[in-house]
Order: structure tokens, then sequence, then C-alpha cells
């Protein structure tokens, strides 16, 4: 039995391989700059497309095919990447990445709403269980507020005058969501909160991350060198391990970062709103489908299985690989002072960077007038409000 269980702990811990590997890309960051992470996040991407692709026989026929791929991969010069398709890839990343930074709040106060909304059902419906909605409800509402306030009494004493400003204007917002959660027939106090929280750390992540950018770590001497030609992932790490302290010293700055609470925190609301959207297509595409005379129930729930990212290794595989090489590309840049005052919204920078006030990120800005006009919108929507099924988690 013992051994049973250790033969079927060790094919698991095959298949996850590629995961692990992932646990490089901040590595590899740090001491070889966003370019070598980008280049490796290709290679990842082509074996997770290979092993898809392979049929289940040949995964019979040699148990051990998935080590084997990834040892090619791994194997293999990082620079055999061709340029043009590095540059397709960061252009990518580029321009989802604002469309994703809008997305991944709007989710997130969208969760907490249906969330709120079941607890409320509850309580209307099920007498028994009104009272433990109800404290859950007030016992959230009041977490949010306090860390609300904590954040925005640290950054009225920290921040700097046009944060601070900032800071008075989403306070007038808060005012002003709740004043039409008072006059909406459906409103919540718990989404009024969450709401008021989510203003709030948005602002207060914004002070954090303009701190780092106007004070910049120094660029290890290796960003500026490409790898050799004939380096690969293997022969890079090995470099890193028998680097010297005062040669590493640099990036293990950088690395550190990555091992924040912001980092850590941002990167898990990323890969929800990746997961979610991603689910929301694929669901909403076999439902289409199914209304099809050709296509049976059955066979259309079959194929959402198959392909929804909490099924699909493919999917959820492709999703963590470009999420984590995207926040960790964008964050590289900014702690090392690259990204201009609009992060998130690059595409900006040129015509706003003489104009705009380089401690105020436009990025964060549209973020919380995303969730304002979204909450609302719902508030004003309360009385004819449905459900949409795009927005229902």
């Amino acid at each position: 039995m013992c051994f049973g269980v250790g033969i079927g702990f060790c094919l698991a811990l095959i298949d996850n391989l590629p995961y692990v590997c992932l646990v490089t890309v901040p590595l590899l960051g740090s001491f070889y700059g966003a370019d070598t992470i980008y280049r490796l996040s290709i290679l990842l991407i082509i074996h997770s497309f290979v092993v898809e692709c392979i049929p289940n026989v040949l995964w019979r026929v040699i148990p051990l095919l998935n080590i084997v791929l990834l040892g090619v991969i791994v194997y293999l010069p990082v620079s055999i990447t061709p340029w043009p398709i590095v540059w397709v890839y960061t252009r990518i990343m580029w321009l989802t990445e604002p469309m994703l930074m809008v997305a991944e709040v709007i989710l997130l106060l969208n969760y907490v709403m249906r969330m709120s909304q079941i607890g409320a059902d509850e309580i209307e419906e099920n007498e028994d269980s009104a009272f433990k909605y109800k404290a859950a409800i007030l016992l959230f509402s009041s977490m949010c507020y306090a860390v609300t306030a904590s954040l925005a009494y640290d950054m009225y004493l920290n921040a700097t005058p046009s944060q601070v400003l900032c800071l008075f204007v989403i306070v007038f917002l808060m005012i002003a969501a709740h004043n039409m959660m008072l006059m909406a027939h459906e409103g919540i106090i718990s989404d009024c909160a969450f709401f008021c929280l989510l203003s709030t750390g948005i602002t207060y992540i914004m002070v954090l991350e303009t701190r780092q950018i106007s004070s910049p770590l120094a660029e290890p001497s290796l960003w500026t060198q490409s790898p050799l030609a004939n380096s690969s992932v293997v022969n890079i790490m090995y470099s890193i391990l028998h680097m010297t302290s005062s040669s590493a010293q640099r990036s293990v700055l950088f690395l550190k970062r990555f091992f924040t609470p912001l980092f850590l925190g941002l990167l898990a609301v990323r890969l929800y709103g990746i997961l979610f959207i991603v689910n929301k297509v694929t669901r909403n595409f076999f439902q289409d489908d199914k209304n099809s005379p050709d296509c049976f129930e059955e066979t259309v729930r079959d194929d959402f299985e198959e392909f929804s990212p909490w099924k699909s290794p493919l999917l959820l595989r492709l999703s963590i690989i470009f999420m984590l090489t995207q926040m960790s590309g964008q964050f590289l840049e900014e702690w090392s002072g690259q990204t201009s005052s609009v992060a998130g919204f690059s595409y900006l920078a040129s015509a706003s960077k003489n104009i705009w006030p380089r401690e105020i990120l436009f990025g964060r800005l549209i973020q919380v007038s995303s969730i304002s006009g979204f909450y609302m919108w719902r508030l004003y929507r309360a009385n004819d409000w449905t459900w949409n099924p795009w927005l229902t988690p």
C-alpha cells in the first residue's frame, strides 16, 4: 500500500513539474532581467502545447515522457526563441495589461457583491439561519471599514500632497456610494464596505508603487549583458548557484521583493481574474452551442468540463505562465525605475510624462474609476437587476 502511495505521489510530482519550473521565473528575472523570463515563458508555453497534443497511448508506453520533454526545454539555449516572437509576446502582454487591470478589480468587487446577495437571499428565505448571515455581513463590513480607516490614516500622514488629494476624491466617492446605497432598494452594507476597502486599497498600492519607482534598485550588471548564445536554463541556474555574494547582492534585492505581501497579493488577484475570464468564455461558448439542434446537452457539458480552466491542465498552465511572466516583467521594470507614472497604461507615457504627476499612477486611477462606475451603476439598476451569466461566479 505504501509503495502504491509512493508511486502515485511520484507520478503526481512528474505531472506538476512544469509548475515547479515556474518558480524559476522570478529567480531568472532577478539575475538576468525580463528578457530572459520572456524567452523561458515562451518555451514553457510550447512545452504545454506539445504535452497536450501527445496521444494518451504514448503516455502509457513512455511513463516519464513528461520529464524527457521538460528536460529538452531546460537544456535548450534560451536564445533559441526568435526575437520577433519575443517582441510579439511582449506586445500581447503590453496590450492586455490595461484590460486585466480593470477586469480584475471589477471581478473582485463583483464576487463580493454576489456573495452578499446570496447572504441577503438566505436572510429573507430562511429565518433559522438569518442571524448567522446577518452576523457574517456585519462582521465582514466592520473589518472592511476598519482596514479602510487604517490605510486612509496612514496615507494621510505619509503620502505626497497629490496622493492625499486623490484620497480626498476617493472619500467623496465613498460618501456618494453610501448615499446611493441608502437610496437603492437592494443596497447591502457589505458591498459598500468592500467598495470602500477596494478603492482605498488601490490608492494605498499606488503609494507603495510610487515609492519603489522614485527609489529604484540598482540594476544587476548581468541585465545589460544578454545570456550566452548557448546558455540553457540549466547553465544559467548553475551560474547563479556559483555566483559570489558580492555579484549577487543586487539581484537578491530584486528577488526579495517577489516574496512581499504586495506582489503575492496582486499575483493572486490577477490569477483569479484571468481564470474567471477564461472560464466564462468557455462556458458561454458551449452554452451557445447547446442551442444548436446538432449538439446534445450532455456532449456540451462534457466539452465544457474538458476545456474549463479548472478542469483543463492546458488552460490552467497557460494562464499561470502568462500571468506570472506578465507580473514579473512588469514589476522588474517598475522596481528598476523603468516604468513611467502611467504604469499599466504605458502607451500613454510619451504623451503625458511632462504633464502627469510622477507620484500618481494613471492605471490605478482607472481601476478606482472602474469600480466606482460599476458599483454605482449596479445600485442605479437595483430595481431591475438580473445577474448576467458573464458576471456570475
